[in-house]
């Protein structure tokens, strides 16, 4: 497959550095070099004015999309005051992180916003916008932890400073935000002519798709080639990240020649490149992983705080050694928590930074909380926290990490038990290159079931995988060979997209072209049926109107039905493409039958019965292949299988396929069973008894014959 140049973008006039856009093509996808020199502020103002038509046709509407559906509501829906809490919390938020970023951040974003607009006649954004945008990964980190605090927690110190800082939210920040500028009665949703029950489904929200990633890194003495390589999956649930993928070569030595040229690699708009993953000419490479922590604070506006991607980014524009990189960390205050693995090849080493914020309970002050791991000449990253002094312990106050679901504790666990046992072994074997990183990063192996395949769930590719990332290091700085490949995102998920490699003249900063590779993991039947299913996620999770833009706004009523309808259509084809090949593989059932119970709760018609009859169907299939000794499958799945089944029979009633109170009594028995192999007789983690409440919700409902049919929201990423 031909890695072509396809041609070089003119430069407008009043570009403020040196900046060259260069567009090339792979697997018949075009995407972007992007090669600049000057001070950040007039980088990212020249990035928006470069690729401005490219962000307003990325992932930004998708971003500023999902902040307005989570914290926003039109006049049509039934606002309530948490509603209204939320959104105010989060724009306070927004507001607070920025401003206590550094000026030089701050400075960024808002040449960026300048950028785009100069070249934009009717944007779709303001710069306010993208103001949001620009933090909120940070923010959204720690609106997460704040949800957390606010469900499990008692009235306690830490709550009540959280209570404190919404409820003055609330009284001075506007609530909504729904970034739209154009009138919402030209393009809806397509509608479905059916009823919805009042009051039902209403003023939920549903869980988002957290950051997953994978990394690892090699040293140069254990790969087949002697270049070091630090690989990883961004996994992050924006799918129009592909639409145009960008590498970067950037030299900020003009605001301090100590400083290092670095390459990376992101998408169109983002304001910090560096902050996914890249490489610099020192031999450091980076990757960044999200983390889940209560301990968060919104900074102080004191310009000693930076989102964690930015802090990344200063690794690479100013690391020469890991000892540098640690120092960068620890020199500056942190929103939320992350892991940064950091990779140096002239010492043959990596270490991976885990780092949290946080405030005394007590005086309210910043607590800055950094944890450096020993080096080692191979790592592997997902997201937990491996440190003794921020591992999860499933306590409340006293346990500041955790994991959202069970299902999100085993998936992080069985990914890391992957990486590590093939690196393990393909470093004994002398194998590691870059295809096999990038088969690596494509794996559908699940430790969790003795490494039998699965198509998403527990698998080191997730439905929400939208670019591998691979940088080859020398260890011979004075005459380096470095690479830096990326997928080119011409399909999903995105490490079976083509990936494009460069080989980096770091002092003429420029690149030539090194080559393409294609992982060959899965079935051709298999990867089409993976796609119908990334297709019902993004449908369910990113609702288009029927125009094709994002809905800016939280879907109505009607128009979650509409969406429902279309995701189960796509799950449709993925059931019908794997099992006509002969694939059994019980992830595609199960989501459909948790959307069609879903779908079916909120309405009252006849449509009704044909749905939860349909979900009934997965069910039993579903059961079947629990009870069957053969087939790979954790006693967690069987537990859930059997307790959604009792859902879905108890919603059925007189039309039940099977006895509800007897599958709620296994789900509960094979529960308990799972409670005490993971867990033991100590604290458990917390979604065990959101799901025992479950339990005694249905259980409820059958005594009285109501049914009870209201659920967990649906988790498409780790198939919870």
């Amino acid at each position: 497959m031909t890695l072509a140049h396809v041609e070089d973008r003119p430069t407008p006039a009043d570009c403020r550095a040196d900046s060259r856009l260069q567009v090339w093509e792979a697997g018949g996808k075009r995407f972007f070099v992007l090669t600049q020199k000057g001070r950040f502020a007039d980088l990212c103002y020249d990035h928006g004015r470069l690729l401005a038509k490219e962000i307003e046709d990325g992932v930004f509407p998708e971003i500023l999309a999902t902040i307005a559906h989570d914290v926003d509501a039109s006049d049509d829906l039934d606002v309530g005051p948490a509603d209204k809490l939320f959104g105010a919390f989060f724009n306070r938020l927004s507001k607070d992180v920025l401003g206590s970023s550094s000026r030089e951040f701050q400075d960024g974003v808002a040449a960026l916003a300048q950028g785009c607009l100069a070249e934009l006649s009717n944007p779709l954004f303001d710069t306010d916008a993208v103001e949001h945008a620009c933090v909120a990964i940070d923010t959204g980190n720690i609106a997460t932890g704040f949800n957390h605090l606010m469900k499990h927690s008692s009235l306690g110190k830490r709550t009540g400073h959280w209570r404190r800082y919404a409820a003055a939210a609330f009284a001075h920040y506007e609530w909504g935000r729904s970034y739209d500028e154009f009138d919402d009665d030209d393009e809806k949703i397509e509608d479905v002519a059916i009823d919805i029950r009042d009051n039902m489904l209403r003023t939920r929200h549903r869980r988002r798709a957290r950051m997953g990633c994978t990394g690892f890194w090699a040293a140069p003495a254990l790969t087949a080639n002697g270049l070091g390589l630090h690989a990883r999956n961004f996994d992050g649930a924006f799918f129009a990240w592909n639409n145009h993928p960008v590498l970067h070569l950037i030299d900020e030595t003009p605001a301090n020649s100590a400083w290092q040229r670095y390459a990376a690699v992101g998408t169109a708009g983002l304001v910090y490149p560096g902050g996914i993953s890249g490489v610099n000419e020192a031999g450091i490479a980076v990757s960044l992983h999200q983390m889940s922590t209560v301990n968060f604070t919104a900074g102080d506006n004191s310009g000693d705080f930076d989102v964690a991607p930015y802090v990344q980014q200063r690794i690479l524009r100013e690391a020469k050694t890991l000892d540098d990189a640690v120092d960068i960390v620890r020199s500056r205050n942190h929103f939320a928590s992350w892991t940064i693995l950091v990779s140096h090849a002239p010492s043959g080493e990596a270490l991976r930074i885990e780092l949290n914020g946080a405030r005394d309970d007590d005086t309210g002050d910043h607590i800055n909380r950094v944890e450096a791991s020993p080096a080692a000449d191979r790592v592997i990253q997902t997201n937990h926290f491996l440190d003794a002094a921020l591992a999860e312990q499933h306590k409340l106050l006293d346990d500041a990490h955790f994991t959202t679901t069970v299902g999100k504790w085993m998936e992080t666990r069985a990914r890391y038990k992957t990486a590590e046992s093939a690196l393990a072994q393909a470093a004994s074997s002398g194998t590691i290159d870059t295809g096999w990183a990038h088969d690596l990063q494509a794996n559908h192996a699940d430790d969790a079931i003795d490494g039998h395949e699965r198509s998403f769930g527990r698998t080191i590719c997730k439905a929400y995988s939208l670019m591998s990332s691979i940088a080859r290091t020398s260890a011979d700085r004075a005459n380096p060979a470095d690479e830096m490949w990326f997928t080119v995102g011409e399909r999903l998920p995105g490490p079976h997209a083509t990936l494009a490699g460069f080989t980096i003249d770091w002092q003429a900063l420029s690149v030539t072209a090194a080559g393409t590779h294609e992982a060959k993991t899965v079935s051709p039947e298999m990867l089409a049926a993976m796609e119908a299913y990334i297709e019902a996620f993004a449908a369910y999770e990113r609702p288009r109107r029927t125009g094709g833009d994002y809905v800016r706004r939280r879907p109505t009523p009607r128009e979650m039905q509409a969406i429902r309808q279309q995701a189960i259509a796509a799950l449709d084809r993925a059931v019908d493409t794997a099992e006509g090949a002969g694939i059994n593989d019980p992830v595609f059932r199960y989501i459909r039958a948790r959307l069609c119970h879903e779908a079916a709760i909120a309405i009252p018609t006849n449509i009704r019965i044909d749905l939860l009859a349909k979900a009934s169907d997965d069910w039993a299939h579903l059961r079947a292949l629990a009870d069957d000794d053969t087939f790979a499958m954790t006693d967690w799945e069987r537990a859930l299988i059997y307790i959604l089944s009792a859902a879905t029979e108890s919603v059925l009633g007189g039309q039940a396929r099977a006895a509800p109170k007897e599958l709620l009594d296994t789900g509960r028995n094979l529960l308990d069973g799972v409670t005490h192999s993971r867990f033991g007789s100590g604290r458990v983690h917390r979604d065990i008894n959101e799901w025992r409440k479950v339990i005694d919700a249905i259980g409820a409902g059958l005594d009285t014959g109501s049914g009870a049919g209201d659920v967990p929201d649906i988790d498409f990423v780790t198939v919870e």
